[in-house]
């Protein structure tokens, strides 16, 4: 199999991080406002490949960083977006010549960029925290995730009628909730978002849900007998 350079990974991480800022941030609104946030996509576009072209091995911490910012909130709508990127690109430019590219060090802008976090630090946020997870999720031992650009197997081939395949780790699963929670940290919300998923993307197989349905309905879960209840209120 020929692997892929690593400019095509960064360009496809890239595409990820602005995808994921167009399903936070731009859903809800209306057809002209999405039309106006096209200039200001295409200059976050060029700045972010330009970022890559300069400083290629910094080119995945710059990603991460953003998606950061976006998980705790800083990143918050389009306009913050393309502030941040803005500002990461200046503080890079200014502290980081050309010439020094490849010396492996992070990047200038880095400290400053931390330091944003609203107040939530390490310890607040658990001491194994990655940029990805979701910080509203308990903490365990052992937990990881994937990186973006490395999905166990394509989106559209994790899902059957009986089984659902973790984009993570490869694991199958009927329901995916419970273990993207507890083995990835990450809520199904945080699971759709990191992998660039639809909204609808399912947390449980359909013959799972099916199953579900059945008890319920063999239960009465769900139902309420009107006549019953009115017959135990006459008895009392």
């Amino acid at each position: 199999m020929t692997s892929q350079p690593a400019s095509t990974f960064i360009e496809k991480g890239i595409g990820r991080l602005l995808s994921r800022f167009q399903q936070d941030f731009l859903p809800s609104q209306t057809l002209s406002d999405i039309v106006g946030q096209a200039e200001r996509l295409r200059n976050m576009t060029e700045t972010l490949l330009e970022l890559s072209r300069q400083y290629p091995e910094r080119a995945g911490t710059v990603l991460n960083v953003l998606s950061g910012l976006a998980d705790v909130g800083v990143i918050h709508d389009m306009a913050s977006a393309a502030e941040e990127v803005s500002s990461l690109a200046r503080k890079m430019m200014g502290s980081l010549p050309s010439g020094t590219k490849g010396t492996g060090d992070t990047f200038a802008g880095l400290p400053a960029l931390a330091g944003q976090h609203d107040g939530m630090t390490s310890s607040a946020l658990g001491s194994h925290f990655v940029q990805g997870m979701s910080p509203e999720v308990k903490e365990k031992p052992g937990q990881w995730i994937a990186s973006r650009d490395e999905p166990y197997c394509a989106p559209e081939d994790s899902v059957f009628s009986d089984e659902i395949i973790c984009l993570h780790c490869g694991g199958a699963f009927s329901m995916l909730k419970r273990h993207i929670e507890r083995q990835h940290r990450q809520s199904p919300d945080g699971y759709r978002v990191y992998w660039g998923l639809a909204p609808d993307y399912p947390m449980a197989c359909e013959s799972y849900s099916t199953m579900k349905k059945l008890e319920a309905s063999r239960t009465g879960l769900g139902h309420y007998d009107r006549k019953k209840k009115g017959r135990s209120r006459i008895k009392a």
